[in-house]
């Protein structure tokens, strides 16, 4: 009996049955990156040649809060033609979200909402702050959960290494 579940656990996992998805760095992440605030797609694809930083984040969370200005700080210096940042509200109610999507209109990042947490699955996000940097050639670079002084100049070392390539 026990050989049984044995070769039935084996079996599921190889068949990947709701295993998280884990990304590596170098890895093509997922295109969707959910609607913005005017309903449109966002997707990795549609900023093809772009740096994305993507960044799961929730309005509770003091961290994210403190994140996203700084990110959209670096967007803003460096140029949204080359930067794109990407902040996706994470498992957060539809009403919740609109509350702090009108504090954050100021903002000039692309703001998207995962209310399921089935495009942060697709990541592997298991907690917040969730950063990842995707490169020009679409591939992952950068991956970060957390935040502080360090985690932002880890950000700031891998962009600047990305735009000199």
């Amino acid at each position: 009996m026990l050989s049984r579940i044995v070769i039935l656990i084996i079996a599921m996992m190889s068949l990947n049955i709701n295993a998280e998805t884990v990304l590596e760095l170098g890895e093509y992440p997922p295109n969707y990156l959910g609607r913005d605030v005017n309903g449109n797609d966002v997707t990795l694809e549609d900023n093809k040649g772009k740096i994305v930083v993507i960044s799961f984040w929730a309005s509770w969370c003091s961290p994210c809060l403190k994140e996203l200005p700084i990110l959209e700080g670096i967007q803003n210096k460096i140029g949204d033609d080359t930067v794109k940042v990407v902040a996706i509200n994470y498992k957060e109610n539809s009403k919740q979200y609109r509350r702090i999507k009108k504090k954050l209109s100021t903002l000039k990042l692309t703001l998207t909402h995962d209310e399921r947490g089935a495009i942060g699955k697709s990541f592997g996000v298991k907690g917040i702050p969730n950063l990842f940097i995707v490169g020009k050639n679409g591939k992952l670079l950068f991956h970060n959960v957390g935040y502080g002084t360090s985690s932002i100049n880890k950000i700031v070392k891998v962009l600047n290494e990305e735009l000199a390539s």
